[in-house]
């Protein structure tokens, strides 16, 4: 299909959507469909069997000026649509993930030919409308008397024929012209989907990495020539000490869960969940087991917890805007907001929250008292996503784009500073502080994500960890040995446990 084409109706599977109205059915069966899921439908449909960037649907679904958490968003729309048309991420028939890229549909597309309806009639029956076949188009449908349009049985022996007429000369003229799938059988493709399914088997598993012996051998010399090199990557050919990690799915992906994040004492985590509606904060012990609704606003993302693991702050809407709310665990139906903003996180004597907004114009990081006062600006140049170190120094990303700088500022105010040109994570939510130093997820150009470490008074960093999905969120204990993340459709949680 065109661009241009895309308010045709069209049919895929059991399906039919008429984007004109923006209406889809399932079988006979009208479905409820918000107009975003929607939307990101058209476009996929209009570019079947080809990639549609993560960045061409925001900007469809989110014009310039509204600010809205993009990828959070386009993943929540996503998923909606998969529930819609009963799809996997895992398995897809129609929607296919091309990680950290964006999207493709891979579902059989037909265009239908509808008689003209009066006015007061939205939908045809099965009997009132004229179906084109992908292989002959038109010369089909020319085949249906259209006295026959209106009489069920004939209509039933007139599309028999139809087909028999219509795969006949599909077999004779053997047009290799194949209808727009997105899903050819090439060995390249099989190939991949299988990677995926391996991948996924992975996840729900215990998954050991384990270096060869002779670089254990060889662990000091490689110590001394790769891990003390200042403000620089190892290379990741070759490198590393003996290190075993155990990866666990901890909440399934039974519906929306992201932003994971561990309590001070890590026996708890929160997270983001649409699992009873609208996202809002859940609460679970580490392992996942037990979880409690903990917001009950419109709707509710991005937690953090308070240094004494009693309350949480996290953003929601209010009025026209986003602020920061802060409420106590034991009675989280009296959340209150402090500010407006996003993005919150508490300073570490517990007395602030710092967040980003962008109400002078551009994004910078923000702080409030929780008990009440004005805000006061802590960056001048640019900053999103804050997080307070041990080391006296609020660390920050420069940007909300992809693979940002992490800059930080002193925690009394002074001066701005890089912290090093080679530490940049995946996106502003894929790092975290401990008490060592940072954690954070990286790419190398070959598209491969390493979970790895870079410690602000040495000036150095070392490699933790390969990951075999593309991590997004990220939350970690305060000694750095767990961490938990997001796939990256927001709809997964596992756990990284024995890191050292």
């Amino acid at each position: 299909m065109k661009n241009d084409e895309s308010a045709h109706r069209v049919r895929f599977g059991p399906y039919e959507a008429d984007f004109n109205t923006q209406e889809i059915w399932k079988n006979e069966t009208k479905l409820k469909l918000a107009r975003q899921p929607f939307e990101i439908l058209e476009m996929l449909v209009a570019s079947a069997g080809e990639l549609v960037a993560r960045e061409e649907l925001e900007r469809r679904l989110w014009p310039e000026g509204h600010f809205v958490d993009a990828t959070h968003g386009l993943n929540a729309a996503v998923n909606k649509l998969r529930e819609a048309l009963c799809d996997s991420a895992d398995r897809p028939k129609y929607i296919e993930t091309l990680p950290r890229r964006g999207y493709r549909f891979i579902g059989e597309v037909l265009n239908v030919a509808v008689e003209a309806q009066p006015a007061e009639q939205t939908r045809p029956h099965l009997e009132d409308r004229a179906v084109v076949s992908p292989l002959i188009g038109s010369q089909i449908a020319g085949f249906v008397p259209q006295a026959a349009l209106h009489k069920p049985w004939s209509l039933l022996m007139t599309a028999t024929v139809a087909l028999v007429v219509g795969s006949l000369i599909g077999v004779f003229l053997m047009d290799p012209v194949q209808p727009v799938t997105g899903s050819s059988d090439s060995a390249e493709k099989s190939a991949a989907r299988q990677e995926s399914k391996e991948n996924a088997e992975l996840a729900d598993s215990r998954w050991e990495i384990n270096r060869p012996a002779e670089l254990e051998r060889n662990a000091v010399e490689q110590k001394a020539m790769v891990k003390s090199v200042p403000g620089s990557l190892p290379q990741r050919e070759g490198y590393g000490l003996l290190q075993t990690a155990e990866f666990r799915t901890i909440i399934p992906g039974d519906a929306g869960n992201a932003a994971p994040q561990f309590s001070p004492d890590g026996k708890r985590i929160v997270f983001m969940s649409n699992r009873s509606g609208p996202w809002q904060i859940w609460m679970s012990n580490a392992d996942g087991s037990d979880p409690v609704q903990v917001s009950f606003t419109d709707s509710a993302g991005t937690p953090r917890w308070a240094p004494d693991g009693k309350s949480i702050a996290f953003d929601a809407p209010l009025d026209d805007g986003t602020h920061i709310f802060v409420a106590p665990i034991d009675q989280p139906s009296i959340a209150h907001p402090i500010a407006e903003g996003c993005v919150p996180s508490f300073s570490r004597d517990g007395r602030f929250v710092y967040f980003s907004s962008d109400r002078t114009g551009d994004w910078q990081v923000w702080k409030a008292a929780i008990n009440g006062g004005g805000a006061i600006q802590v960056t001048s140049g640019g900053g999103f996503a804050a997080l307070e170190s041990g080391d006296g120094n609020v660390y920050y990303s420069k940007s909300r784009g992809e693979n940002p700088e992490i800059w930080r500022v002193p925690v009394g105010g002074g001066n701005e500073s890089l912290v090093t040109a080679s530490v940049k994570p995946r996106t502003w939510r894929s790092w975290t502080v401990t008490r060592g130093g940072l954690l954070l997820f990286s790419d190398t150009p070959d598209g491969k994500t390493f979970l790895d470490f870079f410690d602000p008074a040495n000036d150095t960093s070392r490699e933790l960890a390969p990951l075999h999905t593309a991590a997004y969120w990220m939350g970690a204990t305060s000694d750095g040995k767990k961490v938990v993340m997001n796939d990256a459709e927001e709809r997964q949680i596992t756990m990284l446990d024995h890191l050292r």
